[in-house]
């Protein structure tokens, strides 16, 4: 006898996994071209990256998130380095205790679907505090290069 996943049809798991999530929720699962993350190494198809849910769009086909780094890029312009507020290690025991920082520089985008075919049972790592949340998402919104359209989508704006 099969599992319950086994029953579901592709769109049903993908309602099933989505109508859960909520701002704030971080994950860590293996991101790739689709998501605009590179490998750290050549030949790589993305990695393992923890990252935050800030939003949804209205139609409910897509997520809006933003990536936690270990550090800080040094090759990124200035302006992009300002862009990362820091996430405490002692706050958020999920990270495993290594300080994080959060880019609020690039505002991502997986569609419902991708997020369902990469969802695992170990994937929710956990959530923001809402204080960290709402500093975040205003980040994300007062960014000078973001898509005025894009923070609209997920109602940043």
């Amino acid at each position: 006898m099969g599992s319950i996943a086994d029953r579901l049809s592709g769109k049903q798991k993908e309602q099933l996994v989505t109508s859960s999530l909520s701002e704030g929720d971080v994950f860590r699962m293996h991101l790739g071209d689709e998501e605009n993350v590179k490998g750290k190494n050549s030949g790589d198809d993305g990695r393992n990256k923890y990252f935050i849910v800030i939003g949804h769009d209205s139609e409910g086909n897509a997520i809006g998130f933003v990536l936690i780094d270990t550090q800080i890029n040094p090759h990124l312009p200035e302006k992009r380095k300002n862009m990362h507020y820091p996430l405490s290690a002692k706050k958020y025991t999920f990270l495993g205790g290594i300080n994080r920082f959060v880019d609020c520089s690039d505002l991502k985008i997986i569609s419902h679907k991708r997020f369902s075919e990469l969802f695992g049972k170990d994937s929710l790592k956990g959530c923001i505090q809402a204080d960290d949340l709402s500093y975040i998402k205003t980040a994300v919104a007062d960014y000078e290069d973001a898509s005025p359209k894009l923070l609209k989508r997920f109602g940043l704006i």
